[in-house]
């Protein structure tokens, strides 16, 4: 009995062994497989905060103190802190900025600074324990008060809006994005305002004749000393779009940028702030880069095998 003869398999030709379309197709797979592994890392997510809360507070009643907040919408958390420029001589504006106490009230977040008292240098400024409004305001009178954001390690906030809640006399502000590296120099070195710009920190405001540092009016129309956050009225910042990890926001600061030319204002503000809203994103991590490039890896390998040699 003859054995029957298996058919011959047909060797690919050079059509099906290098086709330029099979390729190409690879080639977008393996893009959209990176796209999906990185987007799912780094992708950007709404989220807003209340500060009418305490928070989470360290360091209670005292100077240097941090309040800790979770996002009411969306996801993250935030931890902020006071700072006055009020270091090293009472009788300079100049003067180096260190950390003054954060303090929750009706409306918003405020500040006391070191300088409280008319032998201090700050009259108008009240004490962490006997303090009443415009006293624990943020504020520019005798010193200029401000308040740091911080978004975390590994974390980007692109900053969209800042809501004064309570304020008094006036309600300009100043917005600061930080683009250095490492952490804000002034939280533990000898620095004035003057020095920020010049020390990795950024205007974000878009304006005539460039970048800007200052808003005016930020509490947009809502009435002064109203403790109804319902009529409180965000304000958009950030124009320029900036993304960072620490975010400075103070009264109106003309020792960090002058006032435009033509632009006059001789009130001081006094502010608290009741919220802020971010387009938040987290940087990929040292481990998603390495699943992401073991994953990838993966898909090579197991292309190179199913390719016909």
């Amino acid at each position: 009995m003859r054995s029957k003869r298996r058919p011959r398999r047909q060797a690919p030709n050079e059509h099906t062994r290098h086709d330029p379309k099979m390729k190409i197709h690879h080639s977008r797979s393996l893009a959209m497989l990176l796209v999906a592994l990185f987007g799912a890392s780094a992708a950007h997510a709404a989220s807003s905060w209340n500060f009418t809360g305490a928070g989470a507070e360290t360091g209670a009643n005292a100077f240097g103190n941090t309040r800790s907040y979770s996002a009411s919408s969306g996801d993250g958390n935030v931890a902020v802190s006071a700072w006055s420029n009020t270091k090293n001589n009472g009788a300079s504006l100049n003067a180096y900025i260190e950390s003054a106490y954060l303090g929750v009230y009706s409306g918003g977040l405020g500040s006391t600074n070191r300088d409280a008292g008319s032998s201090a240098g700050d009259s108008n400024e009240g004490t962490i324990q006997n303090s009443s409004s415009p006293g624990h305001t943020m504020d520019n009178s005798a010193r200029n008060d401000s308040m740091l954001f911080d978004f975390g390690a590994g974390k980007s906030a692109q900053l969209k809006s800042v809501t004064v809640g309570w304020w008094y006399n006036d309600s300009d502000i100043m917005v600061l994005a930080y683009t250095g590296t490492g952490t804000p120099t002034f939280t533990s070195a000898n620095q004035g305002y003057s020095n920020l710009l010049a020390s990795g920190w950024s205007m974000v405001k878009s304006g005539t004749g460039g970048a800007q540092a200052n808003y005016l009016n930020a509490a947009g129309g809502a009435a002064a000393q109203s403790t109804n956050t319902a009529t409180y009225v965000p304000l958009a910042v950030n124009d320029l779009n900036i993304s960072a990890r620490y975010w400075l926001i103070g009264a109106l600061n003309t020792i960090v940028q002058a006032l435009p030319a033509g632009v006059s204002d001789t009130k001081r503000d006094y502010v608290k702030i009741a919220a802020m809203s971010v387009s938040y994103s987290q940087v990929p991590e040292p481990s998603s880069i390495v699943l992401a490039g073991a994953a990838l890896a993966g898909v090579v390998a197991l292309r190179r095998r199913r390719t016909p040699s």
